[in-house]
């Protein structure tokens, strides 16, 4: 049980929470619970959650009254439907058609949908979704702490978490800690739009490490203090990967066709 929500976010930050602790500590990161709370305070609020969720259901557009509506959320639970298909196929928790956690991501994202249409569904959040279901489990649960995690995520509405807000801090970071890269981007063609990093925030870098260390480096970003932690995390990868780019003198779409092949070749503990 968190009985100090300071300590374990310094844990977290630091990188030291247990696979067994992430859980609950998640749980209280993503606004499930407060850490103050007693075991049969978190499990009413798990049930009154649980029945907020189910009611969600009840906004599926009727076919007869609102044929228009009910044709574009076919459509959406059809582009969710590929997409979780296609999402860590590699993983057998999650990955085969008849698998029954698989079914729970869609219909989590369904929800999701008819739980915010003004967010609409866009590819990504299924990748998005993965790590949060394999660490919460309980389909009500994952629900409640993806929706408050989208809401610090890139497709939020937010300022702070907006893409370009991330992407304008960032190029300030590379200017004022590695000037010879920021120097050769922006006099590259366009490769100051940092186009080559829309993945790594918009996914929080999900596709760019393993299951196990992106888990470790997710607990950091929760736990940061700062919204734009995950500008310094580009940073460093950046000034991993570029300067041999750079040496190559490649012109800025050849940057980013190299950028994609980076995809799980990132060693946290380097980063």
């Amino acid at each position: 049980m968190v009985t100090d929500m300071r300590h374990a976010r310094r844990l977290m930050y630091e990188g030291g929470v247990s696979d067994e602790a992430r859980g609950e500590v998640w749980r209280c990161l993503l606004s499930l619970h407060d850490h103050s709370h007693t075991h049969r305070q978190k499990s009413f609020r798990n049930q009154l959650l649980a029945e907020k969720y189910k009611d969600i259901r009840l906004k599926v557009p009727n076919p007869e009254s609102n044929p228009e509506e009910h044709s574009a959320f076919c459509t959406i639970v059809s582009e969710i439907e590929k997409d979780c298909c296609r999402t860590d196929s590699h993983n057998p928790l999650i990955s085969g058609a008849d698998n029954p956690n698989q079914a729970t991501l869609k219909r989590i994202l369904i929800n999701y949908y008819l739980h915010r249409p003004e967010m609409g569904y866009v590819q990504g959040m299924s990748d998005l979704l993965v790590p949060v279901f394999l660490v919460i489990r309980e389909e009500s649960e994952v629900f409640w702490c993806f929706d408050f995690f989208m809401n610090r995520s890139a497709f939020s509405k937010l300022q702070y978490c907006n893409l370009y807000q991330q992407l304008a801090f960032l190029r300030e970071v590379l200017g004022l800690l590695f000037p010879d890269i920021y120097s050769y981007l922006s006099t590259t063609g366009d490769a100051l739009t940092l186009t080559c990093c829309h993945r790594w925030f918009l996914l929080f870098f999900k596709r760019e490490f393993d299951l196990n260390p992106l888990l470790k480096l997710w607990d950091v970003i929760l736990a940061a203090p700062s919204p734009f932690f995950q500008v310094f995390i580009s940073a460093a990868m950046i000034s991993l990967r570029f300067p041999s780019m750079i040496s190559q003198h490649l012109s800025a779409t050849e940057l980013l066709m190299e950028s994609q092949k980076l995809a799980g070749t990132f060693n946290l503990d380097t980063v």
